[in-house]
């Protein structure tokens, strides 16, 4: 029962409060930043089959899709990807890491923010499918974790399909660039969060993030050593493969932004699974 213009205004505002910032000199800054802190807390990266997954990627609209341990996942991914000479992805990320001061870094870095849930807002759900639509429409690489949150145990959660289902419905929008998900294995010998998981398992409630929290943990980081960390890119999975496998009665034509085909949730729910076993073999 809104007027059109305070419609307009408020997703105006979820716009903004989404959006990522992307900067490149933003980029290069932390890539040096980042340096010399990864030779003082890690005794290596060892990163394996970087170089296919860079042979397959020309072409295609990527997806990076992780493991999520750490709040190291996506600083780590990127760091490599750029100093590989990858252009790093737009990152989903949750509100609760848009912190001040931190959030614009992490905007300028390819951040984009999402509520934890949306439901119950229409508005907000819109703009933010539409946000996801206009990435993969323009060949932007984008990273999110199916998982949702950070395992706490290692092993791999059940995987929340949403972030793939606005990935599939902007491609079937506009099928312009063919899309490829790229599983990714992230493993660390030890976990910078490694106590608080212990805590939490233990039935202490999460701790919620603030800038003092995270202000106060830089030097206790920077003193410790946390191992070696591996980065195992997985087999690619191709998006129009699976689409084959499991919709052989599209026709490849764009699809309108409210068309929602029988085998769309199958599709979607195959390509978790698949990604999943994807990560696990990695």
């Amino acid at each position: 029962k809104s007027k059109p213009e305070a419609a307009w205004q408020k997703a105006q505002a979820m716009a903004y409060e989404i959006a990522a910032d992307y900067s490149h000199p933003m980029v290069r800054s932390l890539s040096f930043m980042l340096t010399p802190v990864w030779n003082r807390i890690y005794r290596g990266v060892l990163v394996h089959h970087l170089d296919k997954f860079k042979q397959a990627a020309p072409g295609y609209e990527v997806v990076y899709v992780p493991t999520h341990r750490s709040h190291m996942d996506y600083l780590l991914l990127s760091y490599l990807l750029y100093t590989h000479g990858v252009v790093p992805p737009h990152i989903f990320a949750g509100i609760n890491l848009n912190l001040p001061v931190v959030g614009t870094i992490l905007r300028k870095g390819g951040a984009f923010f999402a509520r934890r849930s949306f439901k119950g807002n229409a508005l907000y759900s819109a703009v933010f499918r539409e946000y996801m639509a206009q990435l993969v429409a323009g060949g932007y690489s984008i990273e999110y974790f199916i998982e949702g949150g950070r395992s706490r145990t290692g092993r791999l959660l059940q995987p929340k399909a949403g972030s793939l289902a606005m990935t599939v419905r902007a491609y079937l929008r506009q099928p312009t660039r063919p899309v490829l998900f790229q599983p990714v294995y992230i493993g660390y010998e030890r976990l910078m969060e490694g106590n608080s998981y212990l805590d939490e398992l233990t039935g202490k409630p999460k701790e919620k993030e603030s800038i003092w929290s995270l202000l106060w943990g830089i030097p206790k980081v920077l003193r410790s050593n946390y191992g070696q960390v591996v980065v195992n890119f997985g087999e690619p999975i191709g998006l129009s493969a699976m689409l084959a496998e499991h919709a052989p009665d599209w026709d490849g034509k764009p699809l309108g932004e409210e068309d929602k085909p029988a085998w769309l949730a199958d599709t979607v729910d195959a390509l978790a699974q698949r990604i999943h076993v994807g990560i696990n073999a990695a």
